[in-house]
């Protein structure tokens, strides 16, 4: 799931790339390949280059004869391989959560990156990263990691 919480509103998102993975849930970080237009997992820990993976929600099969649906629905989270998803990448200042972290390690103001599963943990060794974590937002019992967008990348100390 990904939740924006404080972004610039209208910001375009591209929606012209196509999944490269078996399964990406929204909320994933992920990477351009541009030779093949998809996006993917980084092949090694990362904090540049990343989008985060969001879906229109639109239900599909017999779901679409629902009134109501949760955002957490898997029609509205997941994406299959070659199936076209939004890729958001947030400015400086901005702040978003997502459920797609691994919570070892984290606490405020550690930087975070992204794993080769799309998910955020905290920075290790010498990767540098923008993105930073504030806390645990609680979105009707789903808990998700706020996420902060500062204007320089650095390492965890």
């Amino acid at each position: 799931m990904l939740r924006e919480l404080q972004v610039t509103m209208n910001k375009p998102a591209n929606s012209m790339y196509k999944s490269g993975e078996e399964k990406i849930v929204t909320g994933m970080a992920v990477i351009k390949d541009e030779s093949n237009k998809t996006f993917k997992f980084a092949s090694v820990e990362t904090g540049a280059d990343l989008f985060f993976v969001d879906k229109e929600r639109i239900p599909t099969g017999t779901n679409a004869a629902r009134t109501y649906m949760s955002d957490y629905d898997e029609d509205f989270t997941t994406l299959k391989e070659n199936e076209f998803g939004k890729l958001v990448a947030y400015y400086v200042g901005e702040r978003f959560a997502t459920d797609q972290y691994v919570e070892a390690d984290l606490e405020a103001d550690v930087r975070v990156t992204a794993n080769t599963e799309g998910k955020l943990i905290k920075a290790t060794g010498t990767n540098t990263s923008k993105y930073v974590f504030k806390g645990f937002y609680d979105d009707n019992g789903h808990k998700l990691a706020v996420i902060e967008v500062s204007d320089t990348p650095v390492k965890n100390s």
